[in-house]
């Protein structure tokens, strides 16, 4: 074992020397030994370095094949591994073709990369490299996608053993301006939902159900009739409608959830059932509910009446704001909408500036007037 050397003669007929180098050692994770040989080797100190290298891969390769050293090797597999969990009738617990789908567009961001070293990936050089992408045209938000994406390949690394720790662990996403949640007023609410039901417009209940449940798109369209206990003024969330999917038997964050039923709809709900012909609420037959764009028709509706233009999101935005402008607890608006965090209700009562109403009425600084007025006794003879 070690490095030999052999004469070798070449095209020309001339005589050069040449070097084989054979490794040997106990792999560490098979326990078996392990023999990896190279020849042709122009020079002996060459051969000296690939025989550390090969007896170092002797030992340290893994027999499971994930022994990753560059990014491109590493987001391949990754990549394996989504299309492999993707939701379907026999795995409903994978991902949706939707997440995978926009899995792969933001690793399409970081091809240039799939010949750098995994470790050469740092948090230092992402951020240079986003920096560069955003001086090229793209936004913040897309460049925190693209950074999301390349912490759970770093994530997905670790769990495979490709890495021994994860640099990306705990790293902040980038910082973005904090925008306020669009969202219709009371008034433009009264508007959108007076014109839908004068002009009999066929999303008038879906605009109307979205507004005072709060209620996801994929929510609303799965929802049905047996979820629905008009008595006790209670929806139970059980299953979602996805565009181009179809029904699956879970909500979002996969646990169910009950909604309060506001008690000046209950007659719509019992008017719509009356005359409802499938186990489903919604019934409305139009390609764009079908396939998910249902935001077109509310904008070009808002543009219609002279109403902000919002997007059907937006509906449940507006849901939450009304709400909390209208007194309802924090607490209850975040069970009742689904949100996972506390927090997550809360930026949209700070967004809505609900907390700073009538703070600083209390301000003792008096406003002169422009117009200074005469006062005339009541009591003075004319």
């Amino acid at each position: 074992m070690g490095i030999n050397s052999y004469k070798h003669k070449t095209s020309s007929g001339a005589i050069e020397i040449r070097y084989t180098v054979v490794a040997e050692s106990i792999n560490r994770f098979s326990g078996l030994r392990v023999q990896k040989k190279r020849r042709g080797i122009s020079s002996k100190p060459k051969a000296e370095r690939i025989y550390r290298e090969l007896w170092s891969l002797c030992r340290e390769e893994r027999p499971d094949g994930v022994d990753f050293k560059k990014w491109g090797e590493l987001v391949d597999k990754y990549r394996e591994s989504l299309d492999a969990n993707v939701r379907s009738a026999k795995n409903p617990n994978g991902f949706s073709p939707h997440v995978v789908r926009s899995k792969n567009s933001r690793l399409k961001h970081t091809a240039k990369w799939f010949d750098t070293h995994i470790e050469l990936i740092t948090p230092a050089f992402v951020s240079g490299e986003l920096d560069e992408l955003e001086r090229t045209g793209y936004s913040r938000s897309h460049s925190n996608h693209i950074l999301k994406e390349i912490k759970c390949v770093f994530t997905y690394a670790l769990h495979m053993g490709a890495v021994k720790t994860n640099a990306f662990a705990g790293y902040q996403m980038r910082r973005m301006p904090k925008k306020r949640k669009e969202a219709l007023t009371h008034e433009e609410t009264d508007r959108l939902l007076q014109e839908s039901k004068l002009r009999g417009h066929p999303y008038h209940s879906i605009w109307l159900l979205t507004l005072t449940l709060g209620l996801r798109r994929s929510e609303l369209a799965g929802l049905q009739w047996i979820d629905i206990d008009l008595e006790q003024r209670l929806i139970y969330l059980r299953r979602q409608l996805i565009p181009r999917e179809g029904l699956v038997p879970f909500l979002k964050d996969r646990e169910e959830r009950v909604v309060a039923i506001p008690l000046s709809i209950v007659p719509t709900l019992k008017e719509l059932k009356l005359r409802s012909k499938t186990e489903f609420v919604i019934e409305v037959d139009c390609h764009q509910w079908r396939e998910g764009s249902q935001s077109k028709v509310l904008r070009s509706f808002c543009r219609e009446i002279g109403i902000k233009e919002v997007t059907h999101h937006q509906l449940r935005a507006t849901h939450i704001t009304l709400a909390l402008i209208d007194g309802i607890p924090l607490g209850i608006v975040k069970e009742n909408v689904g949100h996972a965090k506390l927090s997550t209700t809360d930026e949209y009562f700070r967004s809505a500036g609900i907390n700073m109403r009538g703070q600083t009425d209390g301000l003792r600084i008096k406003v002169p007037s422009d117009v200074q007025a005469d006062v005339i006794p009541l009591n003075v003879k004319r």
